[in-house]
């Protein structure tokens, strides 16, 4: 059975508009049935690549899904949360290129809200805030910008306008 995670990634590659390219990046080796012989595995910089082929723009992005209404985050190796470091140093570095848009788009399953956050927002929140984690009214109280994706509720499921989201960045960039 899947989890959450695994769905979430699911719902958005099932989002994606006929005219934007997803790439998955293929999951690194994981460690099957507790054994702890695994030395060492590849981590994924990030969950996917989408080209926007209207707008021309490249994405790079992370996924989250959350159950409650904040989402934690490392801010060095030593620290467990729910972004990790490599994937924010990652994006980052993605970042410098131009026509390369990065972030996160994250699920808040509590209240129902998906949004999108670009690295440079999340990296100026996480210099605002002294706690490892965030909610959207931390975002709201500093006058951070961040994209709600409008989602639909099929079943259990949701199914996300990614068009919108697409549509969105791309004049914010312009």
């Amino acid at each position: 059975m899947k989890n959450e995670g695994k769905r979430f990634e699911d719902d958005i590659k099932k989002s994606t508009p006929e005219y934007a390219l997803l790439y998955k990046l293929p999951d690194p080796s994981q460690s099957f049935g507790g054994s702890s012989t695994l030395r060492f595995s590849r981590k994924n910089p990030f969950d996917f690549l989408i080209w926007d082929s209207i707008n021309k723009n490249l994405f790079a992005i992370e996924t989250k899904t959350v159950k409650g209404k904040s989402i934690s985050f490392e801010r060095s190796k030593d620290e467990h949360g729910v972004i990790h470091i490599h994937q924010i140093n990652s994006l980052k570095e993605w970042d410098k290129y131009n026509g390369v848009i990065c972030g996160f788009i994250i699920e808040f399953r509590q209240i129902e809200i998906t949004i999108f956050i670009d690295i440079k927002t999340f990296c100026k929140l996480s210099n605002l805030i002294t706690k490892k984690s965030f909610t959207i009214d931390d975002l709201d109280n500093n006058n951070l910008k961040y994209i709600v994706i409008p989602q639909v509720k099929k079943r259990i499921r949701y199914i996300y306008d990614l068009d919108y989201f697409l549509r969105m960045i791309s004049e914010e960039v312009k």
